[in-house]
């Protein structure tokens, strides 16, 4: 991995606060998603753009979930490992495995205990430890990977210092759109989703370019993305970006979903797990 040269002290600008600079470099990674989103819904994932976004050098907000077991758990858990980090909710049938399954394939590929996925919810209703084990089960990521799990008011916090938004769907909605998920898998067992699973984007019209012109726009408003990149729309849609952190517990390299690939990841957890903790 490249990592820039730091700015002199004559150079360095004024530090912004931790909150606001995870979450204006998590826009960046949203931004960048839109825009290869335009682009992904006229064409397929085969040569995946390369943008890659470098968050500030600090430590990971940590927090206190509990995962698809019950088990606490903190960013500090994983002192020691490279985590993977993404956000996902567990009923998505499109964009959500697909980024799953570049993260386990390139797990796969890297084959070592000391990376680790940690998968956020950003779906207290229809995330359950149900599904949320099966999703892991689905991937072969249950004993190398955690799903973060809490109620709306515990994940909040998490949401907003990594610059997430979430579904916007009411918890009915999103009831009602996991029930149709489970019903979905029960008629269609897919066994290991990995094989041959490919992400299509929603067939849909037109829609202009997304919204760049506000430089700190709130990350909870998706509308600045362009198209809605998940079948199921807009109340569905929410930010997609993987953070990988290190063995220190500071942020390294933030990945919008357009530009993740399974080797280039494989590439930059091994550049990670290379350094020392």
């Amino acid at each position: 991995m490249v990592v820039a040269d730091p700015p002199t002290p004559e150079t360095s600008p004024r530090p912004a606060p931790p909150v606001r600079r995870m979450a204006l470099i998590a826009v960046m990674c949203l931004v960048l998603g839109g825009l290869g989103g335009a682009i992904a819904a006229t064409a397929a994932r085969d040569d995946p753009l390369q943008e890659r976004c470098i968050p500030p050098r600090e430590p990971g907000f940590d927090f206190a979930l509990h995962d698809q077991d019950g088990k606490p758990a903190r960013l500090a858990d994983a002192r020691g490992r490279v985590i993977v980090m993404t956000f996902i909710y567990s009923s998505c049938r499109d964009l959500c495995p697909a980024e799953g399954n570049d993260v386990a394939t390139a797990m796969d590929l890297v084959g070592d205990k000391d990376a680790v996925a940690y998968i956020v919810s950003v779906d207290p209703a229809g995330d359950t430890p149900e599904r949320t084990r099966a999703w892991l089960e689905r991937r072969n990521l249950a004993d190398r990977g955690r799903y973060l799990l809490g109620t709306r008011d515990e994940l909040l916090p998490v949401w907003m210092h990594y610059g997430i938004a979430p579904i916007d769907a009411s918890r009915e909605e999103a009831l009602a759109a996991a029930a149709r998920a489970d019903a979905f898998r029960a008629a269609n067992p897919p066994g290991r989703s990995r094989g041959g699973f490919e992400y299509q984007p929603p067939p849909q019209p037109a829609s202009p370019a997304p919204r760049t012109d506000d430089p700190y726009p709130d990350t909870r408003d998706l509308a600045y993305r362009g198209r809605a990149r998940h079948v199921a729309g807009w109340d569905f849609e929410h930010s997609a970006y993987v953070l990988l952190i290190d063995r220190r517990g500071e942020q390294r390299i933030g990945i919008p979903f357009e530009s993740l690939d399974p080797e280039a990841l494989a590439r930059d957890l091994r550049s990670l797990l290379a350094e020392p903790a």
